[in-house]
């Protein structure tokens, strides 16, 4: 009986424990975007033993786009962090979550107030869209051939009373910098009606693509015309700036070190730098903080994101904005819809509201306009 109380207890603890303890929250942005590629990251997620940043990633060009998740790195307090090795391909048009699990061990702590991420490893790849060319490659046993930078090999080749079987292997051997890649919707088979499943792929370096023909006989000799095949991609390089996560809680540290800061300036001095009453400025965004709020603003508007929530979030750190930035952030905005409705939601934080009907001129529609000024009317 003493042992069942002492283990409820236990739990009890636990419980109310684990309950009080909360996950601290990170601001990091929305989405990033290049010519060929858009990352858009989820919330990071931390517990006493991990930080786990994830993102999806979207191939928009017209190549392959490269990801080895070994490469990226999380430091904190002069420690490195990175994820388990795995490498990610995707092709024009598919997308894929890249998770990322970051193992805490010291000096790296848990819950953070600041984090630097790193987005090494992220490379793409492109050809010049002309095709290798060579010699058409004759069917029978232990036939080889080469072509560029791929060496062919007959692993397989059976005949049968009704069809043809061959097992043909493809091995890459172009550098650390370049990939192969293989097209078999090209290849043709002279001397039969060719069957293959597979339609080809992109090959590292070192490494093999093996596909099978099954062929209905209308020829004695089968040959195999590699036309437009064969390519090789040029690896670049997809260059990211390390991104600044912060914790909500360092951040409004932060700000309460700003305003100490000026609270402490000597009154004299104070007298003579503040301006009359009349004559003083709004408060406003500093220069970074807007530029930055500018480019996420336009990076979540460009990748379909929620563009609203997120400067909302942000205006709920940094406190106030005046109308002229407000005016040049709805410039942000390709539809004039989420114009107003970012106007509606930006005006509690606008320090000079008696300019506010400035951004009813932003807007295109006679509709929208009225519906700002009914609003600004109703907050008089």
């Amino acid at each position: 009986m003493i042992k069942k109380y002492l283990l409820i207890t236990i739990s009890i603890w636990f419980l109310i424990t684990n309950s009080n303890a909360q996950e601290a929250t990170y601001y990091l942005p929305k989405a990033i975007r290049t010519d060929h590629t858009i990352l858009t990251f989820e919330k990071v997620k931390s517990t006493s033993s991990k930080y786990f940043i994830n993102y999806k990633a979207e191939n928009i060009g017209d190549g392959v786009l490269v990801i080895d998740r070994s490469k990226v790195s999380l430091v904190q307090d002069g420690g490195e962090m990175r994820p388990l090795s795995k490498e990610y391909v995707l092709k024009p048009g598919e997308k894929k979550t890249i998770y990322n699990d970051f193992r805490i061990k010291a000096p790296i702590k848990a819950n953070a107030d600041q984090l630097d991420l790193t987005l090494y490893g992220i490379r793409y790849a492109m050809g010049n869209g002309k095709s290798l060319e060579g010699d058409k490659l004759v069917l029978k046993s232990g036939a080889t051939q080469t072509i560029g930078d791929f060496s062919i090999k007959l692993m397989e080749y059976n005949v049968y009373s009704d069809r043809v079987f061959a097992e043909i292997k493809c091995t890459y051997n172009g550098g650390q910098k370049r990939l192969g890649k293989i097209d078999l919707k090209k290849i043709t088979i002279e001397g039969g009606k060719a069957e293959i499943v597979k339609k080809g792929d992109v090959v590292f370096n070192g490494k093999s693509y093996t596909f099978a023909v099954n062929i209905t006989p209308e020829d004695s000799k089968f040959t195999v015309d590699w036309t437009g095949v064969f390519q090789v991609l040029n690896l670049v390089d997809v260059n990211i700036k390390p991104i600044k996560i912060k914790s909500a809680a360092f951040k409004e540290k932060e700000k309460k070190k700003e305003k100490e800061k000026s609270q402490d300036t000597p009154k004299k001095e104070k007298e003579t730098a503040t301006k009359p009453k009349s004559e003083k400025e709004p408060c406003a965004l500093s220069y970074n903080e807007f530029t930055e709020l500018k480019n996420d603003l336009k990076t979540e508007v460009d990748s379909g994101g929620k563009p609203i929530p997120m400067a909302n979030e942000y205006l709920l750190v940094k406190g106030c904005l005046n109308t002229a930035q407000v005016v040049e952030l709805m410039g942000q905005f390709n539809l004039d819809s989420p114009r107003l409705e970012f106007a509606k939601m930006a005006y509690q934080f606008t320090s000079d509201k008696h300019k506010y009907h400035l951004a009813v001129g932003k807007l295109s529609y006679n509709k929208n306009k009225e519906a700002l000024e009914d609003f600004l009317g109703q907050q008089q």
